[in-house]
């Protein structure tokens, strides 16, 4: 994606009360409950690290961690790193937490991503994807203005528990 849409996506008009927050030090417990809770039933494992990797990568400078909490309770969450590559600015994680699926919020937090991501000015805001992602992810992200650069095959290891 190359430029900001016209217009973000409000929340849903459900007479919820929906709160975006920015995070600054997120403790590492609670980081690993939302990747979790997101990425477990997808086989995320990138962020499965031992806690000084894990601090490292995500209490960067250059990372940008928001949380989207319904009624006071999270309901989703995106990961944004700026600057890693020059003026490009990636989607590292982004997901909605499975009880508050299919109520319309994944439009609202995948606009709210993009709309922090260009605060950053990039030149271009990119997110991978993969087989293994919601069948709704891919769908989502072209709607929302995004284009495919490239594909590729990859081996991710199994998730244990």
């Amino acid at each position: 994606m190359h430029q900001l849409p016209e217009r973000p996506v409000p929340a849903p008009q459900n007479g919820r009360d929906y709160v975006l927050l920015k995070v600054r030090q997120i403790p590492l417990g609670y980081y690993r409950y939302l990747y979790e809770a997101v990425g477990k039933p997808y086989h995320w494992t990138s962020r499965r690290l031992p806690d000084a990797s894990l601090s490292r990568e995500i209490h960067a400078q250059n990372v940008r961690l928001r949380i989207l909490y319904c009624d006071g309770v999270p309901a989703g969450w995106f990961e944004l790193d700026v600057g890693r590559a020059p003026r490009d600015t990636r989607l590292v994680h982004f997901g909605i937490l499975p009880e508050f699926r299919g109520q319309g919020l994944a439009r609202h937090l995948l606009s709210q991503a993009i709309t922090t991501a260009f605060e950053e000015q990039p030149s271009a805001l990119t997110v991978e994807t993969n087989t293994l992602d919601h069948p709704a992810a891919l769908p989502l992200y072209r709607k929302m203005g995004f284009r495919p650069l490239s594909t590729r095959e990859v081996s991710t290891p199994a998730y244990d528990d």
